[in-house]
Parts: C-alpha cells; structure tokens; sequence
C-alpha cells in the first residue's frame, strides 16, 4: 500500500497574541512563525528567524489544530513564502481569516488566503521594492491586499510615494497602504508618539499621498510588550 506524504513546514514559533500591525491592528489572533528568510533587512525585528536553522519540521495538520479558537491565523517569518504554504492555507481557509506577511519578493498565487500583507522593502532595509512581483499581486489578490512600509526615515516616505505611485496604474482600488515606524529608530514614549506625529504631518502635507488609501499606524505589539519573542 502506497503511504501518503505528510505536508510540513519548518517552523520557527507559535503563539497567540494581537495583531500589531497593519488593517487589522488590535485583532486576537495565532501566528505561525516560519523560519528562514533570503534578505537580511538593516533593521529586521525577527532575527531569530533568518537563517533557517531553528525551526521544527511540523505537520501542517497539527498547526491547524493549534490555531483552533482563533479566527484569525497570520503566517508569518522570516519569508513565510520561502518555504511551500499551499496545503496549510487550504487546512486553515475553511474555518480561519488567513493573513500572510510577506516581503513582496517571493509570488505565490493562494486564492484561498484572505489577506496578502506586503511589506516592500525601501531605503533603510537595504533593499529595493519589486515592482513586477508586486504587480502580480495587484492582478491575482486585488482586495486581498495591503501595502505595509516601515519607516525610518524621509528617505524611506518619498520611496514608498514613488513605489505606490508607480503601482498606480495596477494598483487595485482603495488597497490599503500602510505606514509604520521602523521601532528601532523610533525609540519608546514621547519619541515615539513623535515620530508618529511626523509621519502623519509628512503624509497631510503631501498632496500626492491624497490618490491613495494610506493610514499611518503604529506597532501596536511593540507598544505593548517592547516587540519580545511570541508576542
């Protein structure tokens, strides 16, 4: 009798906490952690999950089970992409709202996940965005879709303004496009709510930004527990 192959994935951590960032900021949800990432971002707040030597190879059933009582499921990394996630988001869509938190780097057409959070990458990561990968996205996921940039700087606002508008002709209808301080650079307290304040006056004070769907919105799990392993 021919056995069947047991779909599973390289696992970094699981956890439950709140959704920190992005449209659905403040929302109960478990995340699946998959380890490994091909960028190295100048600022990345999940070190612990590049390299990809310290995950645990695990059946995507039993991370279904695990996200049982949540509605909402983020798979998240690392590059969640780098590895195969089809078989645990068609186990997750029937009875989940799935996130996936990806760079923009990697396509994967999965008309079963709800959300495609896309982080392209700009100035101070390192890297540039990729506009013909985040094209597919604007055809394949068209209001299954955000655009979410960290900022830390004014180089990376104008980047991000080139990067969306150069979308623009692709770019689905009021898609999202969030902005959000890169925690590192934006320190804790007072700095922080100030480098909020900034990012808010730069986009009202921009009337390009005006064409596009954009929010900035904080870290709400750095806010709330410094940004610390599964949470």
């Amino acid at each position: 009798m021919r056995m069947l192959a047991i779909a599973t994935l390289r696992v970094n951590e699981t956890f439950a906490s709140m959704q920190g960032e992005g449209t659905f900021i403040g929302t109960p949800s478990f995340f699946i952690r998959l380890d490994g990432c091909p960028l190295r971002c100048a600022w990345c707040d999940t070190p612990y999950a590049l390299e990809g030597d310290r995950g645990v190879e695990t059946p995507v059933e039993r991370l279904a089970d695990a996200a049982a009582g949540l509605h909402h499921v983020v798979i998240t990394g690392g590059e969640p992409l780098a590895q195969d996630i089809g078989a645990l988001v068609d186990l997750l869509a029937p009875w989940h709202h799935v996130t996936v938190e990806t760079s923009g780097t990697i396509f994967a057409d999965l008309p079963c996940v709800s959300l495609f959070s896309i982080s392209p990458k700009v100035g101070s990561s390192g890297y540039a965005p990729r506009p013909v990968t985040l094209a597919r996205y604007c055809a394949t996921a068209a209001g299954r879709m955000q655009l979410k940039f960290v900022i830390a700087d004014e180089r990376d606002m104008r980047e991000a303004l080139v990067c969306v508008e150069g979308l623009n002709s692709v770019l689905p209808p009021k898609t999202p496009i969030v902005l959000q301080p890169e925690s590192g650079s934006a320190g804790h307290g007072e700095r922080y709510l100030e480098t909020l304040r900034q990012m808010s006056e730069s986009v009202i004070a921009e009337p390009r930004w005006r064409a596009f769907a954009v929010q900035v919105l904080p870290q709400l799990h750095y806010l709330l527990w410094g940004g610390v392993p599964g949470r």
